[in-house]
C-alpha cells in the first residue's frame, strides 16, 4: 500500500510541469510564457520540452511567422528540429507564444499560437480563430449563404462566431458586452477586445500574448536613382523614326513602407513620391518617295510619379532580404520645349528647306503600371539600405508631329535603378 502511495506521489510531482503547460485552457502563468532568460536577463526564444524543461536559445526562422509545423532550435551551439509531439510550448523573443494542441478530437497535435489566455483562451492557426474554454475547443466561424429575400436570392453572411461568443460569456458580464459582440468582426483585435473586457468585468486574470507585437511596422524611405527611357510607337507611319538623345533622367524619391505584418511577414507595401527630371533632344525623321524630313527639338521634362507597390519577400537569409513588387500609380508630366527645327529635302532635286514648329508633346497625366525587384540590408539598428530595379510602362506618353503627316504616339518604358535608406 505504501509503495502504491509513493508511486502516485512521484507521478504527480514529476507530471506537474507537463500538465500545467499542456492544459488546454486557463490563465498561463508568467514563468511559462516569459521570454526573459534568467542567465542574461535578456529577451530570448525558448522551448518547453515534454518533460517540462524550459530551454533558452534561438528559433531559426527567416521570417516572423504566426504558423509553424516544426521548430528548428539552436541551443548551446547545436541545432535540433522539434515537432508538436516533442514540445509542450515554445515562444519567440518578440512575445509570440505557441502551445502543442489538438484542435479537434480527430486531429494530431499542432503548434497553435496563443493570442489570449484566461478563463477563455483565444487560439490562432492558419487563418482560423478558436476559443478554448477548458472543456472543448470551438472554431469561431462565419460563412456566406444564399437566402431568399423579397422574392429574390442574395448572399448573406452567417456570423456563427457571435452566438458562440455569447454562449461562452453568458451571464451579467456577457450581457454588458453584448453590443460589443454584436458589432465584432472576425478579427484578432475585436476578439481580444471582447475577451479583455469580459475578464476585467469578471475580475479574472488574463494575458494578451501579442500586445507587444505591432500589427505592422512603418518606416520612412528616401532615395535617389537614374532611369533609362525606351520609346516605341504604337501607331507607326511608314518611314517614321524617332529617338531621344541620351534618354536618361535623374530621380529623387521619398515615401513610407509598411512591413513586418503580424500575420503576413513576407508582405510589404510602399507609397512613394518620385520626382524625375531630364533634359534632352527629340530627333525625328521620315522618308517617302520624294521627300526626306528630319527634325529636332530640345526639351526639359519634369515628372512627379506617385507609385503604390505590393511587395513579396521570396528570399531572406541572415540580414539580406530580396523581394519582388507589383506597382502602379499616377504620373504627372510637364514639358518645356525650345523651338523645333525641320529640314525638308527633295530627293530628286536635292534641295533643302528649313522650317520651325513643335515636334512633340507629352501627356500631362497617365496611369503607370510597373514591376520592381529589390533588396534590403541593415546598416545599423535604425537604418536599412535598399536597392531596387524598377520598370514602369507609360502608354501613349508622347505624341509627335510632322507637316502633312499623321501624328504618331509613343509608349515609354522606364527602367531605373534606385538606392536609398529605410529608417
Amino acid at each position: 500500500m505504501n509503495r502504491i502511495i509513493l508511486m502516485v506521489v512521484v507521478m504527480i510531482l514529476t507530471g506537474m510541469p507537463f500538465f500545467y503547460v499542456q492544459a488546454q485552457s486557463g490563465y498561463i502563468e508568467e514563468e511559462i510564457w516569459s521570454r526573459i532568460n534568467p542567465a542574461s536577463a535578456l529577451e530570448s526564444d525558448f522551448i518547453i520540452t515534454t518533460d517540462g524543461t524550459k530551454l533558452f536559445g534561438q528559433i531559426i526562422s527567416n521570417y516572423d511567422y504566426s504558423n509553424y509545423d516544426k521548430v528548428e532550435f539552436e541551443h548551446n551551439g547545436s541545432v535540433k528540429t522539434y515537432f508538436p509531439a516533442d514540445l509542450q510550448a515554445f515562444g519567440l523573443a518578440n512575445g509570440r507564444f505557441f502551445m502543442s494542441k489538438k484542435l479537434d478530437e480527430s486531429s494530431a497535435l499542432e503548434f497553435v499560437q496563443i493570442l489570449f489566455s484566461g478563463k477563455l483562451q483565444l487560439d490562432y492557426k492558419k487563418g482560423k480563430y478558436y476559443i478554448d474554454n477548458g472543456l472543448e475547443i470551438q472554431e469561431l466561424r462565419s460563412y456566406y449563404q444564399d437566402v431568399t429575400y423579397d422574392g429574390g436570392k442574395r448572399r448573406k453572411r452567417i456570423k456563427l462566431y457571435i452566438s458562440t461568443l455569447k454562449i461562452l460569456t453568458a451571464g451579467s458580464c456577457g450581457f454588458e458586452i453584448n453590443d460589443l459582440i454584436e458589432r465584432a468582426n472576425l478579427e484578432e483585435q475585436d476578439l481580444i477586445r471582447i475577451l479583455t473586457q469580459y475578464h476585467e468585468c469578471e475580475q479574472l486574470p488574463y494575458k494578451v500574448h501579442v500586445d507587444k507585437i505591432p500589427l505592422f511596422k512603418m518606416s520612412p524611405t528616401v532615395g535617389v536613382g537614374m532611369a533609362a527611357m525606351f520609346i516605341r510607337s504604337f501607331e507607326n507611319e511608314y518611314g517614321r523614326a524617332s529617338k531621344i538623345d541620351q534618354p536618361r533622367n535623374f530621380q529623387a524619391e521619398a515615401g513610407i513602407r509598411l512591413h513586418d505584418f503580424r500575420k503576413s511577414p513576407r508582405i510589404s507595401f510602399d507609397l512613394r513620391f518620385k520626382y524625375q527630371v531630364m533634359s534632352s533632344t527629340w530627333s525625328i525623321s521620315q522618308v517617302n518617295r520624294s521627300i526626306m524630313v528630319t527634325g529636332s527639338q530640345d526639351f526639359t521634362q519634369r515628372s512627379i510619379q506617385i507609385p503604390f507597390s505590393v511587395n513579396f519577400s521570396f528570399y531572406k537569409r541572415d540580414d539580406l532580404n530580396i523581394y519582388f513588387g507589383l506597382r502602379a500609380g499616377l504620373m504627372f508630366t510637364s514639358l518645356k520645349t525650345s523651338e523645333g527645327y525641320i529640314d525638308f529635302t527633295h530627293l530628286h532635286s536635292n534641295q533643302t528647306y528649313l522650317s520651325n514648329m513643335d515636334l512633340m508633346e507629352a501627356e500631362p497625366s497617365l496611369f503607370v503600371p510597373g514591376l520592381k525587384l529589390g533588396s534590403t540590408i541593415p546598416i545599423n539598428e535604425k537604418r536599412r539600405l535598399y536597392a531596387e530595379i524598377q520598370a514602369d510602362y507609360a502608354k501613349g506618353m508622347y505624341l509627335t508631329f510632322l507637316p502633312n503627316s499623321t501624328n504618331v504616339g509613343y509608349n515609354n518604358t522606364l527602367v531605373s535603378f534606385n538606392i536609398g535608406f529605410e529608417f
